[in-house]
């Protein structure tokens, strides 16, 4: 009935999937308010994209019933004499005048997130959990099925969460620990919170809130939170998990990870789940009463007291602690407590207890234990471990050799051969004559070359070796099933655990030299060493782009050197086009050699065109300097999951496509969108090459996207120049090739965002600062039709620009979004698709496959 009521009973159980995540509809850009019951899951999901915290809140209330309600209650009452007195003190338990229709209370906000968990696989499950995290709200653990007994443990879909923390330092002296790992991987000790009995004044998990957020953020929902009703139906009997990471400050509760567990309703109904947690837990802190006089409390409450565990009371209807509180088992009388002196109590208590505890545990350690308890673990169903047992396999071939060998053994083709093949790729769009040969002599001399490399490509590529012979023989047998994404993500886990501690060590090296550097910046055996360094991390960086990488590689030779109609030719480009067609990013430009493989991408997307039909597109590109939230914010625009984190993750253009509901694509003018993320401009570890590069990257990117996203963070002035500087001359040689690309710039982390003259001002000085470096380029180009930015291309400095408030409500790594970052992303989101809708609506997937990207090349080597 629930499901029904929220318009979700056609994807019971388990049929929603990440494709329903990645659509754009209506309500992604209109952001409207929910006006039926039955579109609360999208507003839901809407808000989930766009890291809106205030998702939790959402409730729907039929406002015109309860008006009638009050007018008649008003009616009603009206002609009577009010005595207040007799209204507030005589017993009114039953009501004066009859209501005139019992309302059905409306659904409560958490009923909706986990009938949508009900409705959801595998991979939507880890999307939405993945997204919760980074609102920082509390993550299902155990959830029992409303339609049968059965426990579900969420190994699984918890584990794509990462989470960064600093732990403490003991000494000012020792080495600051940052960490970045998957939590489910992370051993810490397990402090879990349950509640014996019912009625209580206090809220077990709001106190949890006070222990874990200082900003009074509700990590975990509870009585006190917007649209909270008593009578929520999927939340009894549900364990909630969430980490506690220390931020390295002193002022941290905890100085290392701890993990909190949460037991939703009276433990007592609940035997199985409280089992489950006395076995994983460090620590139990128990809220209870000793005023209900009931043999089933008192039983679980003696149970626990005989445990070797540590144990906290928490006595609802106590005002003082106990006195015996050194031991083991400490009470604590929380009845009128002052909530800040309870919660450092709380906090000095459990850290105490902690240290007297020697037990820490993983999510991977706690699954034996929950097996043993007959729950379902959703990694043991057999696609997913089938998948696990083919990536462990290639796993062991991959271990035979070190980590820096990898590459140059089973990936050879992306190597040194094709870094040579595209130099002189590139010699020909700057020819010239050579000593005593012609220019025709010289290009033919070239292409002699390239065909040379592409045969010494060919004799390594074939036999395939076993890496390859058996990723392509997966993705073939398995690239239209969930098969091949749980084989993908299993080897890019696999491949991560393998690779973090050796590239942990060389970034400490390469920070060492640079430190090195700064004392003696001319020393040329130190630039050595930083280049020998880089390399190597090159070499151990190792990843399922790489793999796709080698695939088109292999395509290209075949194709150049030998064209062929064999199956594997065929089918190379299918693989890749049903992984993009599905959601999967695809590598667009290669991040290491800085080049378009152009018959790997024209073959791709003629399968994508073949297998979708002639279907209209719309890209959508970003720009912006290292580090600047680029890959964050098209995250949060379209519920993408392309890598974030501090520092170079994304390198050259990683692509993927989002369809367009059907009953929205006439209205929008396309039926899809391709995002194209790209790397930071102005990287520091290229600064050699750093500017080539850039401008390169920049006139492609430009030119590919029907609409770029200039992404600025801060208000450096130099750094805004910087950026502005490489775009308006990629937009001056758009407008030499005739395409005409639109932009919008978005300003980041920018304090006041609300004081409109302030942005005003801002706005003024960004559109002057265009004009000036447009007149600039356009001296150069000897082009005096353009004396301004706006006779490049359309761009109203008004509408055209973007002010975002800081990502963060607070400091990181405990600190959710800050929600007018939200409501900063939906904003640019609606205007993106209403540009979009106002351009042409021809724009072809077969445009592109047919000679746009080959065009934007040539133009981007001659610029």
């Amino acid at each position: 009935e629930l499901l029904q009521h929220l318009g979700l009973e056609h994807f019971y159980p388990k049929k929603m999937s990440r494709t329903n995540f990645h659509l754009i509809n209506k309500t992604s850009v209109y952001n409207s308010k929910p006006c039926s019951e039955r579109e609360l899951h999208q507003c839901f999901l809407q808000k989930l994209q766009v890291l809106d915290y205030e998702l939790r809140y959402l409730v729907f209330r039929d406002d015109g019933d309860t008006q009638n309600q009050i007018n008649s209650s008003a009616s009603n009452e009206g002609n009577e004499a009010f005595d207040s007195y007799k209204y507030l003190f005589e017993d009114r338990d039953t009501p004066i005048s009859p209501s005139p229709s019992k309302c059905r209370p409306h659904i409560h906000p958490m009923d909706i997130q986990m009938a949508i968990l009900h409705c959801a696989d595998d991979f939507a499950r880890q999307y939405i959990l993945s997204k919760l995290s980074i609102c920082q709200f509390a993550l299902p653990l155990l959830i029992p099925n409303p339609c049968s007994s059965q426990i579900e443990f969420s190994l699984w879909s918890l584990s794509q969460i990462r989470r960064s923390w600093q732990e403490a330092r003991k000494s000012p002296r020792e080495k600051i620990n940052h960490k970045n790992k998957q939590m489910c991987h992370v051993s810490t000790p397990i402090v879990s919170f349950i509640r014996v009995g019912n009625g209580f004044s206090a809220s077990k998990s709001q106190i949890m809130n006070c222990l874990l957020s200082k900003r009074k953020h509700d990590v975990f929902f509870h009585r006190h939170c917007r649209g909270s009703t008593k009578d929520s139906l999927l939340m009894g009997g549900v364990v909630e998990i969430c980490w506690f990471c220390p931020g390295g400050d002193d002022e941290d509760r905890f100085d290392n990870c701890v993990t909190f567990t949460n037991l939703h309703g009276d433990a007592k109904e609940h035997k199985k789940q409280l089992i489950f947690l006395q076995e994983v837990s460090s620590l139990i802190v128990v809220l209870m009463s000793t005023t209900e006089d009931n043999k089933e409390n008192q039983k679980i409450i003696r149970d626990l007291g005989q445990s070797p565990r540590p144990l906290i009371y928490l006595v609802d209807n106590k005002e003082r602690n106990m006195d015996n509180n050194s031991s083991q088992k400490v009470v604590i009388g929380i009845r009128n407590r002052n909530e800040a002196e309870l919660t450092e109590e709380l906090v000095s208590t459990i850290r105490r207890l902690l240290e007297l505890s020697d037990t820490a545990l993983s999510l991977e350690d706690c699954t034996p234990i929950a097996r043993k308890q007959g729950f379902l673990i959703d990694e043991d169903q057999r696609d997913c471990r089938e998948a696990k047992e083919k990536a462990e396999v290639l796993m062991a071939l991959l271990r035979t050799l070190e980590i820096s060998q990898v590459k140059e053994n089973l990936l050879p083709l992306q190597g040194d051969l094709w870094h040579r093949w595209c130099k002189k790729d590139k010699e020909l769009y700057h020819l010239r004559e050579k000593e005593n040969q012609s220019i025709e002599q010289h290009k033919s001399e070239i292409e002699t070359e390239k065909q040379r490399i592409r045969n010494q490509q060919l004799t390594k590529a074939f036999p395939l070796n076993e890496l390859m012979k058996s990723v392509l023989e997966i993705l073939q047998n398995h690239s239209e099933t969930q098969t091949a994404h749980y084989f993908l993500q299993w080897l890019s886990v696999f491949l991560d655990n393998v690779t973090a501690g050796h590239l942990e060590q060389l970034n400490e090296k390469k920070n060492h030299l640079w430190s090195e550097i700064q004392k003696a910046p001319k020393s040329t055996h130190l630039q050595k060493g930083i280049e020998a360094i880089s390399k190597e991390i090159s070499d151990c960086t190792l990843g399922i782009e790489q793999l796709l990488r080698e695939v088109g590689q292999i395509y290209e030779a075949l194709e150049e050197a030998s064209p062929t109609t064999d199956t594997l030719y065929l089918s190379l480009p299918q693989i890749a086009a049903d992984l993009l067609i599905s959601g999967v990013p695809i590598e667009l430009m290669d991040g290491d050699a800085s080049y378009v493989p152009l018959k790997w991408v024209a073959a791709l997307f003629d399968k994508v065109s073949e297998k979708l039909g002639n279907k209209r597109l719309f890209v959508l590109c970003i720009l912006g300097l290292q580090s600047s939230g680029k890959s964050t914010l098209l995250n949060a625009l379209f519920g993408l999951q392309f890598s974030v984190s501090a520092g170079r993750c994304t390198r050259g253009a990683n692509m993927q496509l989002l369809k367009v509901e059907e009953t929205f694509t006439e209205e929008l003018g396309f039926d899809f969108v391709l995002v194209v993320d790209t790397e930071g401009l102005r990287a520091p570890q290229l600064s050699s090459k750093s500017k080539n590069r850039d401008n390169e990257l920049a006139t492609f990117v430009i030119g590919l996207g029907n609409l770029t996203l200039i992404n600025i963070f801060g208000e450096n002035p130099s750094e805004i120049q910087d950026i502005l500087q490489i775009v308006v001359q990629a937009f001056m040689r758009m407008k030499q090739v005739k395409f005409s690309p639109n932009c919008l710039f978005v300003h980041q982390n920018v304090g006041e965002v609300t004081a409109k003259d302030q942005t005003m001002e801002g706005r003024r000085l960004l559109g002057q600062k265009l004009d000036e470096m447009a007149a600039t380029a356009a001296e150069q180009e000897q082009c005096s039709a353009v004396t301004r930015f706006g006779d490049v291309i359309k761009f109203d400095v008004n509408t055209d620009v973007f002010y975002f408030a800081h990502l963060w409500d607070g400091n990181p790594p405990m600190a959710p979004p800050n929600p007018r970052y939200s409501h900063n992303v939906q904003d640019l989101k609606s205007r993106i698709l209403m540009a979009a809708k106002q351009e042409s609506r021809n724009q072809l997937i077969n445009q592109i496959k047919n000679g746009k990207i080959q065009q934007l090349t040539a133009s981007t080597l001659q610029a």
